[in-house]
């Protein structure tokens, strides 16, 4: 089947359902408690005598799922304690045969997502497996570390591991199973591909081809790209700085587990986190998948369903600027929020409600502009072209209206699809935001690897020969301080500090040490790094230059840009 049209439904929808469901959900910490309280197989397995979820409804979380405005669901037909939540004749270790309850729920969940609408998907772990003797999981960490997430307290020799074995005789019958039993299935949701061999995914790949050829196969299949896979899933919880080269999504946790967890340290996002984070990824062009964890009697917590709830009724107003939409045709995001575009409308997501906003470099004419939360209410607009530099200006004048509490979308028609002038041109913030995305690389080095990466940093600059640069247009005179923004890591991410660099710019060298002080970091929060003072005395193109002076590789992380910063001295 045409890849393009297999991945269609996938593309329009946007939004989706997680679900990390099992036995483990009677101990209430979490999916992972079996590895993390390293819980003897024959222990665990009597948790399955005693799961009987007797609240569950498959039509209660279809409807959970709709009304929140998701068009999918992916639910964890098997995870890593490969207790399966369907029956099988694989293994005994299964809702059906293993426990009091014995109803198949994938069997409910497929009957209730096809009275709705709604693409059912299923989770499944294919490396990654406490219980089976066979199963493997050492996975490299950074170049010379490995770990191991498998079970070694039960199986310890990992010599006597064969993967090939639990491929034929566990994983490809499971598959078989869950893609002839239960109807179309939207997605197969892999996870964990450790260190499985190309040539074995493709094999599972090629298997879930020809049992279901519109079936979708995600990216953690395999680590290796010669394996042909549908998408790309980026890491747990992970929001990208710059759109992916391919289609991708992020799965995301409402809380602060996958699995159903009542521990003290289990938090809840705010509805304003969540929503955000659903345009943020719309508007880089991905999907969200957002996962709830049931209790053991099959209700989905009320914090969960509450969220969702206000998901649900943003999404009633505002659908229309997620569903089918593609990323920002703006490389720069603006200072007030985010944009999507689909046909000839541009969706102004607005985040930070004010009198004003500005759009810089949309060539097309702009028609008219309306609120989707309030349709009929006139808003007031202008195009400008600037005769010095060129470059063109959208200023809309933002009624006096309660503004929603989490974004407000705008929509602007235009006349076409959109073409843009990238020019990077100071904002109404007054920051001109110098973003790794659109600097120029200058690779001079003969070894020289630097890169911008998926997190939207400058990568893998090792070697100081390299350099990079930017043009800019300032428009308000002032004096400016100057900041680079250097992504870092915890502090057993074992992160390189110690850089030293030399910025150009308005005919000025300026030099600042990227280093770190607290040595245990406990957040992945930017560093924020002075370098120093300038004046612009009138509005002019500029070009900033950034070469690094002295970088430190030991831990093979190098320097890694996120942005050059010039903000007003006053702020």
């Amino acid at each position: 089947m045409n890849p393009e049209k297999r991945k269609a439904w996938w593309r329009e929808s946007r939004f989706g359902m997680f679900i990390h469901w099992g036995i483990y959900s009677l101990l209430g910490k979490g999916e992972w408690v079996m590895y993390i309280d390293r819980i003897p197989v024959k222990d665990y397995e009597k948790l399955a005598e005693e799961f009987n979820p007797v609240r569950f409804s498959a039509d209660e979380w279809v409807k959970i799922a709709k009304d929140a405005g998701m068009k999918y669901i992916v639910i964890t037909s098997k995870h890593h304690d490969g207790f399966s939540m369907f029956k099988t004749e694989v293994s005994s270790f299964n809702i059906v045969d293993g426990t009091p309850y014995g109803r198949d729920i994938m069997a409910e969940l497929s009957k209730a997502c096809e009275r709705e609408g709604i693409k059912l998907c299923f989770y499944y772990s294919h490396v990654r497996e406490w219980r089976h003797p066979h199963a493997q999981s050492i996975e490299v960490l950074e170049p010379g570390l490995c770990g191991n997430f498998g079970n070694f307290w039960d199986y310890r020799d990992e010599r006597s591991k064969n993967l090939q074995i639990y491929l034929d005789e566990f994983v490809k019958p499971q598959l078989k199973e869950l893609l002839t039993n239960y109807g179309p299935i939207g997605i197969i949701w892999f996870d964990t591909p450790s260190l499985i061999r190309p040539e074995q995914a493709q094999e599972v790949v090629e298997l879930v081809r020809e049992l279901q050829p519109e079936c979708l196969i995600n990216s953690r299949v395999c680590d290796n790209e010669s394996v042909d896979y549908d998408y790309l899933s980026l890491g747990d919880c992970e929001i990208p700085g710059i759109p992916a080269s391919m289609d991708w999504e992020t799965p995301m946790t409402i809380c602060s587990w996958w699995g159903y967890n009542t521990q003290p340290d289990n938090k809840y996002r705010s509805p304003v986190e969540i929503i955000r984070q659903l345009v943020d990824i719309a508007s880089l062009g991905g999907n969200y998948l957002l996962n709830v964890g049931p209790d053991p009697a099959g209700v989905i917590p009320e914090e969960a369903q509450a969220l969702l709830k206000i998901m649900g009724e943003w999404m009633k107003i505002n659908g229309d600027a997620i569903y089918g939409t593609k990323g920002s045709p703006f490389e720069k995001q603006p200072s007030w929020g985010r944009i999507t575009w689909k046909d000839k409308y541009l969706y102004l997501h607005i985040y930070e409600w004010q009198k004003r906003i500005s759009l810089f470099g949309l060539k097309n004419t702009v028609k008219r502009c309306r609120l989707l939360l309030a349709p009929d209410c006139n808003i007031l607009f202008k195009q400008t072209n600037d005769e010095a530099f060129g470059f063109s200006r959208l200023e809309i004048d933002l009624p006096e209206i309660e503004p929603d509490p989490y974004c407000t979308v705008l929509v602007a028609e235009i006349d076409g699809t959109p073409d843009i002038d990238q020019t990077m041109i100071q904002d109404d913030s007054g920051i001109i935001r110098l973003p790794a995305l659109q600097a120029s690389l200058h690779r001079e080095s003969e070894d020289s690897s630097v890169k911008i990466s998926r997190s939207g940093a400058i990568s893998d600059w090792f070697y100081t020969e390299d350099w990079v640069s930017w043009e800019f247009i300032v428009t308000k005179p002032g004096d400016y301080d100057i900041y680079l923004f250097v992504k870092s890591g915890r502090g057993r991410q074992k992160w390189d500090y110690g850089h030293e660099a030399e910025i150009k710019i308005n005919n000025r060298k300026l030099t600042c040490t990227i280093d770190e002080d607290i040595k245990d970091r406990t957040s992945d929060i930017p560093l924020k790094i002075f370098a120093g003072r300038i004046s612009y005395d009138t509005a002019l193109r500029d070009k900033a230059e950034l070469r690094a002076l002295k970088i430190n590789r030991r831990n093979l992380k190098g320097l890694q840009l996120l942005s050059l910063e010039i903000i007003p001295a006053d702020k």
